[in-house]
């Protein structure tokens, strides 16, 4: 086989998928196994889960290599494999009704494209609403449950927790400021 750069994409894919060439799909890797980890680890920040996944997404490319029809780069479609895989991990870890018309109000003010969270792209929403929730402090967190899943007021919740309105306000605000950069910070995995 000739050196790594010399040999495109397509070729490989045909030594793959017509001769069942292992070295060409270890080539093929490595060749984007780094830029895949990179983004992978961008929305995990688990090594151990993004290597899952990574793997996850080379043994479905080589399982159905012979049913798989790429004509031009193969990368974009290893993308797609890897975000899809990313995706039915996020579903594993589903959240509530309740939780997720909290992330929609809390973060009505997210602005994405139109077509930027499909069906499947919700299950991303509530793995970050978890995350987010799990990392206040706990009076923010109080705040928070009382506002988005028992829809009290902001006067309901400072009376509910003997603190001022401004306060209840203040952490509301903090808390939009929070999955808002967090909705950034996985929308640059996505797009």
């Amino acid at each position: 086989m000739q050196p790594d750069k010399a040999v495109s994409d397509r070729e490989l894919w045909r030594l793959i998928t017509q001769e069942n060439d292992t070295p060409a799909f270890e080539l093929l890797y490595r060749r984007y196994m780094q830029v895949l980890m990179a983004a992978i680890y961008k929305w995990s920040e688990d090594r151990a889960e993004a290597e899952d996944i990574l793997q996850e997404t080379f043994l479905d490319l080589w399982e159905k290599r012979k049913q798989i029809h790429i004509k031009q780069d193969i990368f974009p479609y290893l993308y797609s494999i890897t975000r899809y895989k990313i995706f039915d991990r996020l579903r594993e870890k589903k959240l509530t009704n309740r939780q997720l018309h909290a992330w929609h109000s809390v973060s009505g003010e997210v602005t994405v494209p139109s077509t930027a969270f499909r069906e499947e792209d919700l299950a991303s929403k509530e793995i970050l609403v978890s995350s987010e929730l799990a990392q206040l402090p706990a009076q923010m967190k109080r705040v928070y449950l009382l506002s988005a899943e028992q829809g009290m007021s902001i006067r309901e919740i400072s009376e509910e927790l003997l603190v001022s309105p401004y306060t209840v306000k203040n952490h509301l605000q903090k808390i939009r400021k929070r999955l808002r950069n967090a909705a950034v910070r996985l929308s640059s995995f996505f797009w």
